[in-house]
């Protein structure tokens, strides 16, 4: 059995505004792969955290002391596979931006600068 994590919305044809904003969005296939690559709980502000330094996952939690441990993990990995963090050590895990999460993270505090900018 095909399942989504949406219900199963795909499967059954049903059209979502959500849904047809994804699709309009896919004529700039640049713009909707970042959007995509930050979508979800907990990315960016595990980048921005990221940012600061790298961290163990306990220290990452500090930062981030709303964020579930579960979150977290899933994030990182789907971070991590989109060559955003780097996971170093096999006994004290460390996770660190690569050059493209740093470049990611300057993009994420412009953009939190233009909205305090707007009040």
């Amino acid at each position: 059995m095909d399942q989504s994590d949406n219900f199963d919305i795909p499967a059954r044809g049903w059209t979502t505004v959500q849904g047809r904003n994804r699709d309009g969005l896919r004529g700039w296939c640049d713009l909707a792969a970042g959007l995509d690559t930050v979508r979800g709980q907990w990315k960016a502000s595990i980048i921005v955290a990221l940012s600061e330094g790298a961290a163990s996952l306990p220290q990452l939690q500090k930062r981030l002391p709303d964020a579930d441990r579960r979150v977290l993990v899933r994030a990182l990995r789907q971070l991590e596979a989109d060559a955003l963090v780097v996971r170093t050590g096999t006994t004290q895990v460390t996770y660190a931006l690569s050059p493209d999460g740093t470049s990611l993270a300057d993009v994420l505090r412009a953009l939190a600068n233009w909205q305090a900018q707007r009040g």
